[in-house]
């Protein structure tokens, strides 16, 4: 399963200053997890109702739900 919000962190910590430590990088990558998820939830309640609304489109939310719940779970034990 293709990982997006993974993908576009990956993407975003490459402009993160050198410098930043271990736990800066870690807090920004808290931060920018549930940046994404506010913006997914609030997409998501303008957008599930709309008849054009297709099973592409369930199954991507799916699959971004998914990794979120993931990350959470990481930041529970510690691994995140």
């Amino acid at each position: 399963m293709k990982k997006h919000i993974a993908e576009a962190w990956r993407s975003f910590e490459e402009v993160l200053p050198e410098q930043a430590g271990p736990l800066q990088r870690k807090e920004t990558r808290r931060a920018f997890y549930a940046g994404a998820n506010a913006l997914f939830h609030i997409m998501l309640e303008n957008v599930s109702d709309d008849p054009e609304f297709t099973d592409q489109d369930q199954e991507l939310g799916d699959a971004v739900q998914a990794e979120f719940e993931e990350f959470v779970a990481d930041v529970q034990a510690g691994r995140a």
